[in-house]
């Protein structure tokens, strides 16, 4: 079996059997591995840094002008119970209304049967919230041979919305070389958790971004 592939990591290892448990630690970081602070890299960029790199997708024939941090931040990173891959937030700056809606992506990359995930926890104004996913989708790679050892690796798509309130006071949560994450927690059918977090300056971005846009727009 060969690891988990990411944007950030291209090695591979020496046995089959070797590939197969480094992908599976990987894969499912134990408890002294989880991630409670955001990588260095993701953690010095500024909101500055991520309202550069927002893409606007400003197509007349859609119905919203999607704003994306996609391009932000590219790495992968561990988190409690799997590797997140392609973290991103949106703005969905509706063409009729000029109504927002803010979406936040992750791609969970982990070894076993495909997680069902239900339901996303976080806190917001001292407040425990719960948003149900508004996309869910799966699909393999990485798979070994047929006649070797090991697992494919599942990767689970999943976008859930947060209110405008809660990305702003996110944002407004920046402190410059802070490596402290907004976290957020993935609960699937079976009530297993995956824990992961969002960098501040990256909602600060996308809050400037879509601020600029508006002006330029109106």
């Amino acid at each position: 079996m060969r690891p988990i592939k990411t944007r950030s990591s291209s090695k591979v290892i020496g046995s089959w059997l070797g590939i197969a448990a480094a992908a599976l630690m990987t894969a499912v970081p134990g408890p002294g591995m989880a991630y409670e602070k955001l990588p260095r890299p993701l953690a010095a960029l500024s909101p500055a840094d991520f309202a550069r790199q927002v893409d606007i997708a400003d197509d007349p024939q859609e119905s919203a002008v999607v704003l994306s941090t996609r391009e932000g931040y590219t790495r992968s990173r561990s988190i409690a119970g799997a590797r997140a891959n392609d973290v991103h937030l949106r703005a969905l700056v509706d063409r009729g209304t000029g109504r927002v809606s803010w979406q936040v992506w992750h791609e969970l990359v982990y070894v076993g049967g495909p997680r069902e995930v239900r339901a996303v926890h976080y806190f917001a104004d001292g407040t425990q919230r719960r948003a149900v996913p508004v996309a869910v989708e799966h699909r393999l790679d990485e798979c070994p041979p047929t006649d070797a050892v090991g697992f494919c690796n599942q990767f689970t798509r999943v976008a859930f919305e947060l209110p405008e309130d809660t990305v702003r006071e996110i944002a407004k949560s920046y402190r410059e070389g802070e490596r402290a994450p907004w976290r957020l927690r993935f609960e699937d059918a079976n009530g297993r958790d995956m824990t992961g977090g969002l960098a501040p300056a990256e909602a600060a971005g996308l809050v400037q971004a879509l601020d600029a846009w508006r002006g330029r727009a109106g």
